[in-house]
């Protein structure tokens, strides 16, 4: 809350005359309309004065003759520094020479409202296919599904070419792709690093294979409705999501959650965390060639997976959390059950953190490799295990705490190591605190109602939600127009957040360490993608709107 207060009056006292309106209608948020062109300087202002401050996301918001531009600074709570530039002429500045962390919100923004950023060091697109019509912009209200070209399955976003290699013409440096499908990559994406020899020199980052247009379809759903809508951009963060958007509608509609439900939300929370981690546990195991490890570790994964299903009755997607509460209570029979599992989960955890300190082989294949400097993570503005695996005690749970975390004491693990070693023992340990703050809210867990009932109709009012997902920072932006049906969603996965850092952290590593480096980020793009539809019989593929995808029964997804 210090932190949060000392910007505010940072931005009241230094920046007066470029402030034409500034609200704090919830705790720890304030939004902040500037006047135009002057967002750098409030930037500026807060990086340069507020100790481990930065941006979260930026959110694009048509106001019908006006675009506004949202940038939201954390802060130990969050700042929205508002930017209003003309509908028919969208240029602004950009933050990238301030803050390179910008870079990929600046082109999401930009492919999908078309405001054009001067000065970017490369705005091209980032979610979009190459061959969408020039001028179309599905994030503005008015927009309509365009004719776009049928293309061959065998079309991609990739523009370069893949054509043999000519090594005398090529020299030292050697482009070699990796992706869209590749095995080392889970789900698809495109990267194109650059080597010399055995070296990475740099790498380009394309997204966009699997996006599924979640914050627009969101705007044509009721609130209810884009609970279960947004539970589906990530199937391991399920309860992070709906949390999130959760508490963004109860925060515009002044909706007071009932204790016992903040503390379900925790529970479950946690349990998706442990879940998380312990997968990427394993996963690192494999692609590092420890197929012991990954084998144990996903054993031992099972037993959260079990609690899972017991409270919410499903494995994966728990439909658990609603606006107002949540849906299923507890059992005292499960919370005996519940704490047995966490003992016998405490002990498993306890040798695998013992297998990361003193395995020879996976420490010489870890440390030292894939260092992303205290430096760069604050300039990138890095999230998560990756933030606090380089030295930043950067956890929404303890620097704006939501749910019951302000309640239940844990602690906040980081490591000064900077690299794949220091990212994977974050996560270890995360583990136990996790445990931990399972065994104190099964013992705390307060009586009384599980939800409030909810009107349909929100009142009009904007809210920014965070909270802290397994793989860092999530931030849900919610504006409301008093109707039954929001006005914008803007959501924001961590992967996106940590993915612009990984350039850095990969460059001057061997080829052999990609894999590592790659995953000790723990990357999800399909909470940022896209979705493309495929005719298999005549290999081709489309895209549809969502009263398309609604009224068609004869088509395939792949």
């Amino acid at each position: 809350m210090k932190r949060f207060e000392q910007t505010v009056n940072l931005l009241k006292k230094n920046l007066a005359d470029s402030i034409l309106e500034l609200n704090t209608p919830h705790p720890r948020r304030a939004f902040v309309l500037l006047k135009p062109e002057t967002h750098p300087d409030a930037v500026s202002l807060i990086l340069k004065n507020v100790e481990r401050s930065g941006l979260s996301t930026i959110t694009g918001v048509d106001l019908g003759k006006e675009l506004e531009i949202n940038y939201h600074m954390f802060c130990g709570g969050s700042v929205t520094l508002k930017n209003r530039i003309s509908r028919e002429k969208p240029f602004t500045k950009t933050i990238t020479d301030i803050l390179p962390g910008a870079n990929l919100y600046e082109r999401e923004v930009f492919d999908l409202l078309g405001v054009m950023f001067e000065g970017h060091p490369n705005l091209e697109r980032l979610m979009l296919p190459d061959n969408w019509p020039q001028g179309n912009y599905p994030l503005r209200r008015d927009w309509k599904l365009p004719d776009i070209p049928e293309s061959s399955a065998e079309d991609s976003n990739d523009t370069e070419e893949t054509k043999p290699i000519n090594f005398e013409e090529a020299g030292t440096i050697v482009n070699v792709v990796v992706g869209p499908q590749h095995p080392v990559l889970h789900e698809p994406e495109r990267f194109s690093f650059k080597v010399d020899g055995e070296r990475v020199v740099d790498v380009e980052s394309r997204l966009g294979y699997v996006h599924r247009g979640i914050e627009k379809a969101a705007e044509r759903m009721m609130y209810f409705q884009d609970v279960f809508l947004v539970e589906r951009i990530c199937g391991i963060c399920n309860a992070a999501h709906t949390t999130c958007f959760s508490q963004a509608v109860e925060t515009i509609g002044g909706i007071e959650t009932p204790p016992r439900a903040l503390y379900l939300r925790t529970i479950i929370h946690e349990l998706n965390r442990i879940h998380s981690h312990l997968l990427l546990l394993g996963v690192a195991g494999h692609l590092l060639g420890f197929e012991a490890l990954f084998q144990h570790v996903w054993r031992d994964r099972e037993p959260i997976m079990d609690i899972i299903e017991r409270i919410t009755g499903n494995r994966l997607m728990s439909g658990f959390n609603t606006v107002g509460g949540v849906r299923r209570d507890l059992a005292p029979s499960n919370v005996e059950k519940t704490l047995k599992t966490i003992e016998a989960v405490r002990k498993r955890a306890d040798f695998y953190l013992k297998v990361l300190e003193e395995d020879a082989t996976l420490r010489m294949r870890t440390e030292g490799v894939g260092v992303l400097s205290k430096e760069d993570a604050l300039k990138f503005c890095v999230a998560g295990p990756v933030a606090r695996g380089s030295g930043l005690p950067a956890d929404v749970r303890k620097d704006d705490p939501y749910a019951a975390y302000e309640e239940i004491p844990f602690n906040v693990v980081c490591y000064d190591e900077c690299d794949t070693w220091a990212r994977l023992m974050v996560r270890a340990e995360e583990v136990l605190e996790s445990l931990n703050i399972l065994q104190y809210a099964l013992d705390n867990l307060p009586d009384g109602r599980l939800r409030i009932r909810v009107p349909r109709k929100i009142p009009e009012g904007e809210a920014v939600s965070r909270v802290e997902a397994p793989r860092g920072e999530l931030i849900h932006y919610v504006k409301s127009d008093g109707t039954a049906y929001p006005y914008r969603v803007k959501v924001r996965a961590p992967t996106l957040a940590n993915l612009v850092a990984f350039p850095d952290a990969i460059r001057g590593s061997y080829i052999a360490d990609i894999p590592s480096v790659m995953g000790s980020l723990d990357p999800c793009f399909s909470c940022t993608d896209r979705m493309v539809f495929v005719d298999t019989n005549n290999n081709k593929r489309w895209h549809m709107s969502l009263d398309q995808v609604n009224a068609s029964k004869n088509w395939k997804v792949r």
